[in-house]
Formats: structure tokens, sequence, C-alpha cells
């Protein structure tokens, strides 16, 4: 976000804007699903070990995150010239090519925080995540400033993402042993293949949504797209905190998971509709001031954003898998992928930038309704036993209504 300000800020052009946003996209895109995975396996399986099997599990994890990386960065090398090629258009393959080098990096490197979360040093954390912001923020600003092409920002950050490499294999030397465990490295693989498969289906949304963009779209309404597309982060980690923990309670006790369940989303409610609501009202003025007057447009895309919140207070998945019937989660989950598709492409070409967004909000929202119809019908589980629905009516009800004042005060500007 602050990379995003600064951008906006030092008045760099949307369309140059646009082809660092592509070179963060394409990095993400092949790589946030099994690095999220592969970290899983390591917080779930280290605990269970001897002391010595840690240590060896913390390197052949660290393999782990390398193979893949290489594999990714393979294909992301490969096809270059070709099938993605649309994803950067006239830049040449500069972009793709510098993201080859940050993939294979930056998501080894991922894993030295995790270490040291497992050791429990939580001030060198603090200090190394402190320590990261502010090198990665001048990575990629300090070239703009000195009226550098944005190439040269994102050499920044395949240069943050080596010194960050450096650092992880201090870590690793520290608190593992640099030994190769073929049936260890294995068995981190088999174990964390279901999380990849879980994550790369449950998060795939954004990315869908960038190439969609880029596809249809130049570098800068890309640019403005991104700037926009941005759901509140505390929601996301507080509604899935929520979500993950309540899951023993429902398989302890459904009644008693049920009750805290709609208790502890009903606090929910209380905080995160009243924030949207406002935001959305604020946010053609933030736009305007926090960033400038090219990314107005992104206040649209941004309050379409905040419909999520209408969905995500929602937690159905959590009752099905404490039911221990995931299956109907993974199915949902392909078909929230297809409807998401097929109905941003469509809304793409009627209403332009804002379908896309809205395509988002249509497949979550599906999502959701798929999943309580689920609860009802087959497990008869209704609504109201896990979810306070008047107040929830009438926050969804003042929500649009904000939104649609929203669009006047977009208008107006």
């Amino acid at each position: 976000m602050l990379i995003n300000i600064g951008f906006a800020k030092l008045l760099l052009p949307p369309g140059v804007i646009g082809q660092f946003e592509t070179f963060v996209l394409v990095s993400g895109m092949v790589s946030f699903f099994w690095v999220s995975g592969i970290i899983n396996s390591l917080v779930a399986l280290y605990p269970k070990k001897s002391p010595g099997e840690q240590e060896d599990l913390i390197f052949n994890t660290f393999i782990a995150l390398v193979l893949l990386s290489a594999v990714a960065a393979g294909g992301l090398l490969l096809f270059a010239d070709n099938l993605l090629a649309f994803l950067h258009k006239n830049e040449g393959n500069s972009t793709i090519r510098l993201a080859v080098f940050y993939v294979l990096f930056s998501t080894p490197a991922f894993i030295g925080e995790y270490v040291l979360f497992l050791h429990d040093r939580k001030k060198e954390l603090l200090l190394y995540g402190i320590a990261c912001a502010l090198l990665i923020l001048a990575a990629a600003l300090v070239p703009v400033l000195l009226h550098l092409p944005v190439a040269y920002a994102m050499e920044g950050l395949v240069v943050f993402a080596m010194l960050k490499l450096a650092y992880t294999l201090v870590v690793i030397g520290r608190y593992g042993t640099f030994r190769f465990n073929a049936a260890l490295l294995i068995q981190t693989l088999k174990f964390s293949l279901p999380l990849i498969l879980s994550v790369f289906v449950s998060g795939s949304a954004e990315y869908i949504d960038g190439i969609i963009v880029k596809g249809k779209f130049d570098d800068m309404f890309f640019a403005i797209y991104r700037y926009g597309a941005k759901e509140l982060p505390i929601l996301l980690v507080v509604a899935n905190t929520l979500s993950t923990g309540m899951i023993p309670a429902i398989s302890a006790n459904l009644e008693d998971g049920l009750k805290e369940l709609k208790e502890k989303s009903g606090r929910l409610m209380h905080i995160f509709f009243p924030i949207s609501i406002v935001l959305m009202l604020a946010s053609p003025y933030l736009y305007l001031h926090v960033f400038n007057s090219s990314f107005i447009y992104s206040a649209l895309i941004f309050n379409i954003y905040l419909l999520l919140v209408i969905p995500r207070v929602l937690f159905p998945q959590t009752i099905l898998i404490g039911l221990h019937r995931p299956r109907f989660v993974l199915i949902s989950s392909i078909i929230e992928i297809i409807i998401n598709v097929s109905v941003s492409v469509y809304l793409a070409d009627k209403v332009g930038l804002a379908g896309i967004a809205a395509g988002t909000f249509v497949a979550y929202t599906f999502d959701k309704l798929f999943l309580m119809a689920v609860a009802f019908w087959v497990f008869g589980i209704s609504p109201n036993r896990y979810v306070k629905l008047i107040p929830y009516l009438v926050y969804v009800t003042l929500l649009l209504v904000a939104f649609f004042a929203g669009l006047v005060l977009l208008q107006n500007i």
C-alpha cells in the first residue's frame, strides 16, 4: 500500500505503474498456493518431531521451496514469449524475466520468518519484519525518486529478495542442519499437497481477476484496477482466524459451537460493517488525496470490494469442515472459480473494470449461499442458528445504501 501511495505521489503515470503491478501479479500468481501449502505443513509437522528431526525438517522444507520455485520460474521463462505475452503486451519480456528471478530468490526466503516464529523469537521476528518493510520500500521507491525507469524498482525488489534469502540461510544454519533427507522431503511434499490444492482453489480469485484485466485492458487500466481491488485486510485475517478457530468447537459439540459461532460472527458484523460503510462514503476523497486524481475510478473498484464484507461474515464453511464434510467446501470453491471467470469476463465486456470486481463479489456470495444451502438441506442447520439475521440484514441494507451514495459522490467529484 505504501509503495502504491509513493508511486502515485511521485506522479508516476498509471501505465508505468501497471508494469510494476504486472511484475507483482505474475510473481504471486505462480507461487502463492505452494508457498502457503509448504509453510503450513512445516508449522503443522514441526511440533510432532524430535529435536533432531525438527532440524532436518527445516532444511528439507527449504529444499522443497527451492525446488518448486525453480519449477515455477522455469515455467515462467518457458512461456514468457508466448502464452504469457498478453500479460505485458508491448513491454517485451523484461517484466516476466525479472519475475523469474524474483520468484527464484524470494519464495524460498519465506521460511526464515516461520523458523523464527517456531522458536518463539518474538523480538527478532518483529525487528526482521520492520527491516524487511523498510528495505522493500527503499528498493521500490528510491529508483523512482532518482527518475530511473520502473524496471529498476523491480530490480530493487530482486536485490531485496537476494538479501532476504541470504539472511534465511543464516537462520537455517542456526536452527536447522544442512542435511538432505529424501524421505522427509517426500513426506513434506505429500503432506503439503492437499493444502496446496486447497489454497490454490480458495485464493486464486485475485489472480484470475488480474489476468482478465490484463487480457482486456492496457497497463494504465490495470494499475487503476489494482489500486482499487483491495479487500479490508484486517477483516480477511480476523474472519479466517475465526473460521479456523471455531472448527474444533463445532466438531466437539455442534449446538454449543453454533451458538458460539453466532455470537462471535455477530461481533464481527458490529465492527466491520460500520467501518465498510464509512470507507464507502469516504473513498472518493481518500483516493483523490491519498493517491491522486488519476485513481478516482479506483474508488469504485474499492467500494465493490468492500461489499465482500457481506459474505465474509458468514461461516457455513466452518460448520461443514467441523462436521468433517470438507468435500462440499471444495466443490463450492471450484464452482466459485467458474462463476468468477465467466461472470467477470461477461461483465467486463458490458461495464468495464467495475464488472470484473462485480464478478468477484457475485462468485464469493454464491459460495457462501451454496454452503448455507448445503448446511440447511443436507444437515438441517438453518442460518438463524449461526447468524444474527436481523442485524445482518439491517447492516446489508445500510451498506448497499452507502454503496449507491458513494456512486453519487464519485460522479460529483
